[in-house]
């Protein structure tokens, strides 16, 4: 799960866009080993499978964009090339096994895809403009639900139905549902059987926000974002086995165990406090901004964009620790905190368990959060290689062991 557009607040700034320590030191004090204590460093013993993707290779894995990845439980690799508009599934040894979608309107095919979702089943969940295509383990249609609404993105549970922390109404001229009246940010079960979404958590948003029309779609399929406020908490979200999810929405490192039914049932917390913005952080902030907005002028979408300029861009107090959040095939939660700079991907990332263990955390330089987790410890990244041209990794986290 991971690089990927997977939840509408990771997806909106690409497509618009406890006590003691802080988010650039090395945790708290407390015994060593703890949630409490300073970072256990690992060492992440890896081993290469395959790598997909070339200029001059076999025709079906010259990729266009690639938007997402994902493993079924049989290791098998799908990857969502959102240019091309088909999934490839690629088997453990690296090649191809069949290819799903294609362009087109009918069914079974893809036309504007803003996600794919996979399940551990190989099924297919495929959102495009105001509908969502479902395909069955081998790539065949299934059927097509029509929505009063653009799903951008979202998790699938293990009972079938999505999870997905906004979404925009068709009506002309409305907002992003991120900001009920009750405030906070919503975030819903969308069942496939035409019922209505249902909410099933409020995340926690900050207080006086700086501008609460910052995300607009009109008729015309111009979508207006203003600049808004930098280093809002973020809201990052990953699906246990169990249907709960892992969820982090405040400024300081708090992972919360989000029932079903709603209910909070656990919390993972260490006590490492937020940066303060300086001066710094709010410019190596305005130059992310920059670069993400050149990126907006390079997609390929149905969607027209508008976004304000940098001089438009407010900034929160503090910075947020967690960058993101991600769950491996072993319920272990990944948790990326931010660099001393206010990147949200270039921290250090701890490794802990659903009921409070602390693995150990790797370093910012060392072993990444991968576009998707998979069985048997496989992990696959979304990469470039040395011509620009896009290609899949995919290597086998064998072991994590305490340095030293």
């Amino acid at each position: 799960m991971a690089a990927n557009p997977k939840h509408l607040m990771v997806f909106a700034p690409l497509f618009l866009a406890g006590a003691c320590g802080d988010a650039g030191q090395d945790g708290a004090i407390g015994a060593r080993g703890t949630l409490e204590g300073p970072d256990v460093m690992l060492d992440a013993v890896t081993e290469e499978v395959f790598t997909v993707g070339s200029v001059v290779g076999d025709a079906w894995d010259t990729f266009g964009s690639v938007s997402s990845v994902a493993f079924d439980r049989e290791g098998n690799l799908h990857i969502f090339d959102s240019q091309a508009e088909h999934i490839l599934v690629v088997g453990r040894d690296g090649s191809l096994l069949r290819t799903v979608g294609g362009q087109g309107e009918g069914p079974g095919e893809f036309g504007n895809v803003s996600s794919a979702i996979v399940a551990r089943d190989g099924s297919y969940t495929v959102l495009s403009f105001s509908q969502v295509d479902l395909f069955d383990p081998g790539g065949i249609f299934v059927r097509r639900v029509q929505m009063d609404a653009i799903l951008f993105s979202g998790l699938a549970l293990p009972d079938g139905r999505l999870v997905a922390s906004g979404f925009v109404s068709m009506d002309a001229s409305s907002r992003a549902s991120s900001s009920p009246d009750d405030g906070g940010r919503p975030i819903h079960v969308i069942p496939l059987d035409g019922t209505e979404p249902e909410i099933l958590y409020t995340a926690w948003v900050l207080p006086e926000d700086a501008d609460d029309d910052n995300f607009a779609v009109d008729s015309s399929r111009t979508i207006r974002i203003s600049a808004g406020r930098a280093f809002e908490p973020g809201l990052y979200y990953d699906v246990l086995t169990d249907g709960r999810l892992a969820l982090a929405d405040s400024i300081g490192y708090r992972v919360k165990l989000i029932g079903l039914d709603g209910s909070v049932t656990g919390v993972v917390e260490r006590p490492i406090a937020p940066l303060a913005v300086d001066e710094a952080i709010m410019e190596a902030e305005r130059e992310r901004y920059r670069e993400s907005t050149a990126q907006l002028q390079d997609l390929q979408s149905s969607f027209r964009v508008e976004r304000e300029g940098v001089e438009e861009l407010d900034f929160a107090d503090e910075v947020p620790v967690i960058g993101d959040v991600e769950v491996d095939w072993e319920d272990r939660i990944w948790v990326t905190r931010r660099a001393a700079d206010g990147d949200r991907d270039g921290g250090p990332t701890d490794i802990v368990t659903p009921d409070g263990r602390y693995i150990g955390t790797l370093a910012a330089d060392g072993l990444q959060t991968p576009g998707a987790f998979g069985p048997d410890g496989l992990l696959a990244y979304i990469e470039r290689d040395e011509l620009d041209v896009p290609t899949v990794r995919v290597i086998r986290l064998v072991s994590l062991e305490p340095e030293g």
